[in-house]
């Protein structure tokens, strides 16, 4: 398995954090591969044209996610 650091700042930190509580994340590894993953759809919905959106349970679009 490879290693990956890197530097954030205290807000990302502090954030990233909540997060790993927040999602029951077993690891910050874990919640990290989530969040890629997540990513990574976004990106892959990008280049085939597609749009991914946060629905509300109605299934109405509220927030759409944007790649640059």
């Amino acid at each position: 398995m490879r290693r990956l650091a890197f530097d954030v700042d205290e807000k990302f930190f502090e954030e990233f954090n909540i997060l790993v509580r927040d999602t029951g994340a077993s690891s910050k590894a874990d919640a990290f591969r989530k969040a890629v993953a997540v990513y990574k759809l976004a990106v892959e919905s990008k280049k085939k044209g597609e749009k991914l959106m946060i629905a509300d349970r109605d299934r109405q679009p509220i927030s759409e996610i944007i790649i640059a």
